[in-house]
């Protein structure tokens, strides 16, 4: 067995697990690689990795202050080695997880400051997710002040669909599409859901697919 090659495969394993919000499956890929990472004493991007994903696959809801330290840490070492192509999506889910754990204004200042590193490093691939995800804190942080949440989310669709990421357009449509149900402004949520919904094959592999084709067909009548 090549060590770093398994290590590159559960790497990308768990990354798609993050990506779908599969906790099971991060916890599944990042344990493994975390033995791997301790039995061949792979260098430290690894365990950085393995840091970061096994934190938040613990973290379930509202992440304790020890799993924020595990993520926070696992950024830590990434950044020290310099690998800056999966911070994106760490940034995004560590503000996540700060913002469920009740610190809304850290996870909104982490996301702006990943937003701003993006005009450095060009790491956009995630960037819609980052804005969608910055949509949700700023709707947790007041519900009652929309726009600028609604702001965030437009923006998530069109850089989703500038670069045909559908998936990730597809999840900043729903959660606009319910901010906007939520307002009593339903013809504005089946304008934007319905394109997002339009082909997109079924699969399993996606729960947002079923709930947004649920809210569609609510909305439809």
């Amino acid at each position: 067995m090549h060590a770093p090659t398994i290590g590159h495969a559960l790497s990308y394993a768990a990354l798609l697990g993050l990506l779908r919000y599969n906790r099971e499956a991060v916890a599944t890929h990042s344990q493994t690689l975390a033995e791997i990472v301790s039995r061949y004493d792979l260098p430290a991007p690894w365990a950085g990795f393995a840091v970061f994903v096994q934190g938040w696959a613990k973290s379930s809801g509202g992440a304790d202050a020890s799993r924020l330290a595990e993520m926070r840490r696992g950024v830590a070492i990434e950044r020290e080695q310099g690998r800056i192509w999966f911070l994106p999506s760490f940034e995004a889910a560590l503000a996540e997880a700060e913002a469920s754990a009740g610190d809304i204004a850290a996870g909104l200042k982490r996301l702006d400051d990943a937003l701003a590193e993006l005009e450095r490093t060009e790491q956009r691939w995630h960037e819609a997710e980052m804005h969608r995800i910055r949509g949700e804190i700023l709707l947790k942080r007041d519900p009652a002040d929309i726009a600028a949440a609604e702001q965030s989310l437009q923006a998530a669709i069109a850089i989703a669909q500038s670069q045909k990421a559908r998936s990730f357009e597809l999840r900043a449509a729903l959660s606009l599409a319910k901010l906007c149900h939520a307002a009593n402004r339903d013809a504005d949520a089946h304008a934007v859901l319905a394109p997002a919904v339009e082909d997109f094959l079924p699969t399993q592999q996606f729960p947002e697919l079923a709930e947004a084709q649920t809210l569609l067909a609510a909305l439809s009548r």
